[in-house]
């Protein structure tokens, strides 16, 4: 039984690495938010079924996150008191949920990605995943998160494309 939940936990690792290249292919915050939110919730059963606990944790407090900053973002504005509460409690369930060295790349990874996501122009988001994908990526690799890896690759990938393709729009906010 515990060979079919990694399997389980692993094919919705690869079903992550979809949403992560569509995510960071659309144009609107609200729509990167929306796509983050159920990755993020894809990737939370993931490291659960893997037995990756640390990763699990940041998830939880990513895909809550994500559904805040979605509905506070809908004025045009998300507070920076806001996102770093939440840098906040990512690092205190990192703690919580520690369970090796390497463990640190997951959670400061996801802590510059929780300051990130508020950011209203969706080109300064794409920017932040070039600093904390590649931190994402190290923790996969020690808990053998194929979809993880994977997944974070793309992303970089599809930030870059995202960054050429927006980078030139004149109507973004800052």
């Amino acid at each position: 039984m515990e060979q079919v939940l990694y399997i389980i936990g692993q094919t919705l690792g690869v079903l992550a690495v979809i949403l992560g290249f569509v995510n960071y292919q659309v144009k609107s915050r609200e729509h990167v938010l929306y796509v983050h939110i159920v990755t993020a919730l894809c990737f939370l059963v993931h490291y659960l079924l893997i037995g990756a606990y640390s990763g699990m944790a940041m998830n939880v407090v990513a895909a809550i996150r994500d559904i805040v900053y979605y509905k506070a973002g809908k004025n045009g504005r998300v507070s920076r008191v806001l996102s770093v509460g939440f840098m906040l409690i990512m690092g205190v369930m990192g703690v919580l949920a520690w369970e090796a060295w390497y463990s640190i790349f997951v959670i400061s990874g996801l802590m510059i990605n929780s300051f990130a996501m508020s950011f209203i122009n969706p080109n300064n988001v794409r920017k932040s995943i070039l600093i904390s994908s590649p931190m994402v990526i190290t923790y996969n690799v020690f808990v053998h998160s194929y979809g993880g890896v994977i997944y974070e690759s793309i992303v970089i990938v599809s930030s870059v494309i995202g960054l050429i393709r927006f980078g030139k729009n004149k109507g973004e906010r800052k």
